[in-house]
């Protein structure tokens, strides 16, 4: 047992009061070590045992255990521990042997069938066929001979197909046409100059257009204004990088790693060429 179950009414009995707090705090760490055993209360062939084995056992002194007490007494060489509940073992033990023969059968019988409230057994064919078309959330639906999936899976792509996010039921956020990227490229603080702003926007604009406002690993752009922002920088970047080289023209990538082309013949992809450029001007 993994608990003591002790009566109140114990601590209130003459065997209990006429103890000394020793005897008392001794019976409590033998009835302890009984039960974690379930003896029944008694400790068989203990008498001769020193200091050593009890403290081991019981984790009292051979001195306190002495010659007993009303709480516990020596019958021959066994020790015998008043207050024992050997009701609560007896009760535990018959729930064991049950529980070893449910195992024996198979653990717990089966549920008995599903009824209905007149007592017959309910039959269903596994698949509804009247669904109504606003509430047929999650449900196989039989049409034309055909099943098909209705539900979830539906919504999700009329959300899509009407541009909102799966997740969040809104419209993703998109600018309306290059002329609304012009105008937020030209309040940035690092964008290309204004001859080249609108090239630049619409550039920006086609080209995301182009790919279904995607990054390159094929995710949703949930903010095109960062995009554009760094697609901005990007391309003042290069611009004044191929001023300073003789180059007119850098149009940068729409994810920010260098340009389309620099000027008729010259490429710009990405830093790698802007270092070589740089070797073949400081040469000449």
């Amino acid at each position: 047992m993994e608990f003591i179950n002790i009566r109140t009414a114990l601590f209130s009995s003459p065997e209990f009061i006429g103890a000394e707090p020793v005897q008392r705090a001794t019976w409590i760490a033998l009835l302890a070590w009984c039960c974690e055993q379930e003896n029944n209360g008694i400790i068989r062939d203990c008498r001769s045992w020193k200091d050593r084995r009890w403290m081991q056992t019981c984790g009292v002194m051979a001195s306190e255990v002495g010659e007993g007490c009303e709480l516990y007494s020596w019958d021959g060489d066994d020790l015998a521990v008043f207050g024992y509940p050997a009701q609560i073992q007896a009760s535990l033990n018959i729930k064991r042997t049950v529980a070893r023969e449910n195992g024996k059968l198979g653990g717990r019988p089966k549920n008995s069938p599903t009824v209905t409230n007149a007592g017959t057994e309910m039959e269903t064919d596994g698949k509804p066929t009247l669904v109504s078309d606003g509430t047929c959330i999650g449900t196989d639906v039989e049409t034309d001979g055909k099943t098909v999936r209705e539900g979830k899976g539906r919504e999700r792509k009329v959300r899509e197909d009407d541009g909102a996010s799966p997740s969040s039921g809104r419209r993703k956020d998109r600018p309306a046409d290059a002329e609304e990227v012009r105008r937020y490229m030209a309040a940035q603080v690092k964008r290309p100059s204004d001859e080249q702003l609108s090239a630049c926007a619409e550039k920006f604009f086609n080209k995301m257009d182009a790919i279904g406002w995607k990054t390159n690993k094929g995710l949703p752009v949930d903010n095109w204004r960062g995009a554009a922002r760094q697609y901005a920088s990007d391309w003042q970047s290069n611009e004044a990088l191929n001023r300073s080289y003789g180059l007119d023209g850098a149009k940068p990538s729409p994810y920010g790693t260098g340009g389309d082309q620099a000027g008729p013949g010259t490429t710009l992809a990405d830093p790698k060429f802007n270092f070589s450029v740089r070797k073949e001007v400081e040469k000449a």
